[in-house]
């Protein structure tokens, strides 16, 4: 391109996923509700360039893509298609088991303390009803937040089975197709 025009600079997986990565990190914040959190990383997952991904962080503080120190890089030597397209969740699994466990035995435990108080505070059963309830919406969130990355990245991953694993759009002019292909 001539005309002094800058060129749009393409991006690849492993910028879509850092920028996914973000976007999780601001929705963890509270930057983003769940709405547009989900908007933003589809449109993350879809962005060709790298101007597509700015636009998604201009109203964001960092960490952004072009924010400096926040390279979450590809580790070395692994190419980024062996890369998890979701980052790891911003709670520990260790620490998820340990929560469900407390949340878990903080039924029976006060169930026994009510009963050795004969029921006088009877009011404590509502302890284990607003923390089993506010754990439950939270874990329920994180499966719909990761139901949707992967429903994201299997779209993902089919639209790159469809086009030969490069992303690009087809224009009906791939010369490996037979000329009598029933969508000609």
């Amino acid at each position: 391109m001539s005309g002094g025009y800058p060129v749009p600079q393409r991006i690849g997986d492993a910028e879509r996923d850092r920028a996914v990565q973000f976007l999780q990190e601001h929705h963890s914040q509270g930057r983003l509700d769940p709405t547009e959190f989900d908007e933003r990383m589809t449109a993350a997952l879809r962005a060709k360039t790298q101007a597509d991904l700015d636009r998604l962080f201009t109203d964001l503080p960092s960490p952004t893509p072009r924010s400096p120190g926040s390279d979450v890089a590809p580790l070395a030597g692994q190419p980024p298609a062996s890369q998890p397209s979701a980052p790891a969740s911003v709670v520990p699994k260790r620490l998820w088991g340990a929560i469900d466990i407390v949340v878990g035995a903080i039924w029976p435990i006060t169930l026994l303390v009510l009963f050795a108080l004969h029921w006088d505070p009877w009011y404590l059963i509502f302890v284990p009803i607003i923390v089993s309830s506010i754990w439950g919406r939270r874990k329920a969130q994180e499966r719909a937040d990761h139901e949707r990355i992967e429903r994201a990245n299997r779209h993902q991953l089919g639209h790159e089975g469809m086009h030969g694993g490069d992303g690009a759009e087809d224009d009906g002019t791939d010369p490996g197709r037979p000329r009598n292909s029933p969508d000609r």
